[in-house]
């Protein structure tokens, strides 16, 4: 059972990117012991800096996760190293059934990354969170 829900949510990132025409870029990180509390990591090779985007973060979780909201700190460092940080948070509704299920939630909306190479992306949640199976970043173009 876990290796399933292991590769269920980069299989399906996967076919997104397969059967949309748009261009997306989806990386998910399995979460060890269902306990989210260290910062994740996302790298984001930027080809053309003129491009509006959209970056969602993408949340598998299931019947564990009994908090409210996951408030998150978020850094971005662009290829020239420079750090924008802020705040976050993920409102997460509760499960209704025993299956793990994913949400897809939008951080950034029509955005320009304005330089060429690895933009980084750094998830860290202000306080550890229970029934995080998963974590994820979606770059997709806007069109």
């Amino acid at each position: 059972m876990r290796s399933i829900a292991r590769w269920l949510l980069p299989t399906v990132a996967l076919l997104m990117v397969a059967c949309g025409g748009e261009r997306r870029h989806a990386e998910a990180h399995d979460i060890e012991g269902s306990v989210w509390d260290y910062t994740e990591e996302f790298v984001y090779s930027n080809d053309d800096s003129l491009a509006k985007r959209d970056i969602s973060i993408v949340v598998r979780y299931d019947m564990e996760y009994v908090a409210d909201s996951v408030a998150l700190s978020i850094l971005t460092i662009s290829p020239d190293s420079l750090l924008y940080e802020e705040p976050f948070t993920l409102h997460i509704p509760h499960l209704a059934d025993m299956y793990p299920e994913e949400h897809s939630f939008v951080y950034r909306r029509n955005v320009t990354l304005q330089r060429k190479g690895d933009y980084r992306f750094r998830l860290t949640p202000e306080a550890r969170v229970e029934g995080i199976k998963a974590v994820g970043l979606v770059v997709s173009d806007n069109k």
